[in-house]
């Protein structure tokens, strides 16, 4: 009888051991789960937070890069300081161009001496160089208007402008790619906004320095480059920060 008793207190102790190691697996799993849960909502965060037009230019750091372009523009008068584009105009153009992967902004100009322009073509490929079966506009009275001849504005800007605007051993810009999924997403955040016009103001990636008088290096791949900050202009006159206009060429 009292090995009975002794066998069923073991049974017992086993069960319990078996219980109690249950549950800390299933605490542990649940632990795991809400760890991760939690890991794929900072995620989801940072996807959904994710700045539109590639990356927000803090405003003190694009001063000084507007600054360095302005300094750079006295010495070559066919610059300009900023293109206008058209809001309602240059969304409808980049909707009906959904089936295409790629928008290549391309300095221009119409002649040698003629001032700087800007020109856009849909591409189904990233090639910079040929835009033979793209689809081309030049940008006139702040708008995109088709134009074949955009590969010959393209050449004007490459013999004149471009070989006067390399520094420091770098190729001058030439063209700034965009994927049209980017482009879309601004007009999602921006949808319920009343957008009148986007203004691209040119900069010059530069040396800046951050608040605390550190280096800003941020666009240091892009140093004695050309670019500009995409600005949304509101109808009653505000300004939104800017943003980095993407992926350089050459």
């Amino acid at each position: 009888m009292r090995i009975l008793k002794s066998l069923f207190i073991a049974i017992l102790f086993c069960f319990a051991l078996l219980s109690c190691k249950k549950e800390k697996t299933e605490t542990s799993n649940s632990n795991i789960d809400s760890t991760n849960s939690a890991s794929a909502d900072t995620v989801t965060k940072s996807t959904d937070s994710a700045a539109v037009f590639i990356e927000m230019i803090p405003a003190h750091i694009e001063s000084q890069y507007t600054t360095k372009f302005a300094q750079v523009a006295l010495k070559h008068p066919n610059l300009i300081d900023k293109f206008t584009l058209d809001y309602p105009n240059f969304k409808e153009l980049i909707e009906k161009h959904t089936n295409y992967m790629f928008a290549k902004f391309y300095f221009i100009q119409d002649s040698n001496n003629s001032k700087l322009n800007l020109g856009v073509a849909f591409s189904n490929n990233d090639n910079y160089k040929d835009i033979s079966s793209d689809d081309k506009f030049v940008l006139i009275n702040n708008t995109f208007q088709s134009d074949v001849n955009l590969q010959k504005k393209i050449k004007s800007y490459q013999s004149s402008l471009a070989t006067q605007t390399g520094f420091n051993g770098k190729p001058a810009t030439e063209c700034i790619l965009y994927k049209i999924k980017e482009i879309n997403d601004y007009f999602i955040i921006k949808d319920k906004s009343n957008i009148s016009r986007l203004d691209l103001a040119m900069i010059y990636f530069c040396q800046a320095k951050d608040d605390n008088g550190s280096e800003y290096n941020r666009y240091a791949n892009k140093y004695d480059r050309i670019s500009f900050a995409v600005h949304a202009v509101y109808n009653d006159g505000s300004m939104d920060e800017g943003y980095d206009a993407g992926d350089l060429k050459p």
